[in-house]
């Protein structure tokens, strides 16, 4: 987990945090100091509510991790030591490469800490950010979405709600993998009292009408994280939030009273079929909201599969020797433009012989495969005329930096490791067709 750019409290909101107290850098291991007998901290990711995460290097494993550690005056409240403990417990709960996973627990020094992978990367808060007020491209808003369903469903799946879905708890890491961290207020099923009453906790801007009152139907708990889901939702395709206001309990008032906007009064440009699945997410009746994460993801690919035009002038050169993998990646690649021309080859000389055939809109190759290989292959395409400036694109199980540093001063303008999700393909590769138009 990477908490550089990740505030304890987001700059677009207020929060029911405010008066949590923050842990003295005086109080922060320093670095080389030595955790749980293995770990050995290299520095500090970030200061948070709770306390302070970590960045340590594994010496049993020989890799690097981040340690959540309570500090302070706060590892002597037994609430606080409680909350910790849910947290890591509903995190260890899940395995899914859309959450966070957590490693280890224990004590140092009298104060509670839990181990997780460390994911290099930025919050998609600091993605918004650097926006400058803008959403993101819809295509890669949706991408995000769809990861961030999976990890809720796989969230829900272990018995438990997040109950704090917001941008600042999700990474983005290498591969355009997007992960869910924090589950600080994540309530197990179980635990729930019959008369849904419940602490107001989390942030404004991102709550539930129903979790802002205290009152969750336990039938109906789940669908909390999915009204977060649809306020993530519209602010990522607009730049900002459906709903604003100077002080927490007014916020609390305007998401139970105040219609939401669609999306598209402040993008002309969003097709209405998405319009039509955040406003569902946003009901403010439960019962009338999105029933599900995997119905939510569900609608979001339909949504964006009816609004996409058709591509029939887009041809895609695949040249990949794994069967399985070529006949997949097709199949994505037919997803990123319906209705183009998708051509799979299973060798470099087979894909040079295509391309010289006329003219295509992005090339998409394996690194190591028979004839010519994704290197000889790159530096081969750019010497064909009507090929000069095509779009490359270099899949691979195997190579790494020094292979991009070669790819890329060749010509090659991207580069996915395997294995690749579904999504980081299809995003990248019509990314790199926009641009390329």
């Amino acid at each position: 987990m990477d908490t550089r750019r990740e505030p304890t409290i987001p700059h677009t909101a207020p929060s029911l945090h405010q008066a949590t107290p923050v842990p003295s850098r005086s109080t922060i291991p320093p670095a080389g100091t030595l955790i749980g007998e293995c770990y050995r901290v290299v520095g500090t990711l970030g200061v948070g509510g709770m306390g302070v995460v970590l960045l340590a290097r594994d010496e049993r494993l020989d890799r690097q991790v981040a340690i959540k550690v309570v500090q302070g005056d706060m590892s002597l409240h037994p609430d606080f030591r409680e909350r910790f403990l849910r947290e890591a417990r509903a995190m260890a709960g899940v395995r899914h490469e859309n959450v966070v996973t957590v490693y280890a627990y224990g004590e140092h020094e009298g104060s509670p800490y839990f181990v997780m992978e460390y994911i290099s990367g930025d919050t998609v808060d600091y993605w918004l950010r650097s926006r400058l007020g803008d959403g993101l491209p819809i295509d890669q808003a949706l991408a995000i979405l769809e990861q961030v369903c999976r990890g809720v469903e796989a969230i829900h799946r272990s018995g438990a709600i997040h109950g704090d879905i917001k941008p600042s708890n999700l990474l983005i890491g290498p591969a355009f993998r997007v992960a869910i961290a924090d589950l600080g207020l994540s309530l197990p099923l179980s635990e729930m009292r019959d008369d849904g009453r419940l602490p107001v906790a989390g942030t404004p801007a991102y709550m539930a009408p129903e979790r802002g009152l205290g009152q969750v139907r336990p039938e109906l708990a789940q669908r909390v994280d999915i009204y977060s889901m649809g306020v993530l939702a519209f602010e990522l395709l607009t730049g900002r939030l459906p709903f604003q206001a100077d002080n927490a309990l007014k916020l609390l008032h305007i998401h139970r009273s105040e219609p939401v906007p669609p999306p598209s009064s402040l993008r002309p440009e969003m097709p209405r079929a998405i319009d039509e699945v955040v406003l569902a997410a946003l009901a403010k009746d439960p019962e009338q909201r999105v029933e599900s994460a995997v119905k939510l993801r569900e609608m979001l690919r339909e949504a964006q599969q009816s609004a996409t035009r058709p591509n029939d002038r887009v041809r895609v050169l695949l040249a990949e020797d794994d069967e399985d993998f070529r006949k997949l990646s097709t199949r994505w690649l037919q997803r990123a433009f319906p209705g183009g021309e998708i051509v799979a080859v299973g060798d470099g000389d087979t894909a040079m012989e295509e391309l010289r055939g006329g003219p295509f809109s992005l090339a998409v190759l394996d690194l190591h495969m028979p004839g010519l290989n994704g290197i000889e292959l790159t530096a081969a395409i750019r010497d064909v005329d009507h090929a000069h400036r095509l779009p490359i694109l270099v899949v691979t199980g195997q190579g790494g930096a020094p292979d991009w540093q070669i790819l890329s001063e060749l010509g090659a303008d991207g580069f996915l490791v395997k294995p690749v999700d579904s999504t980081a393909l299809i995003m990248t590769a019509r990314r790199m067709v926009e641009e390329a138009e």
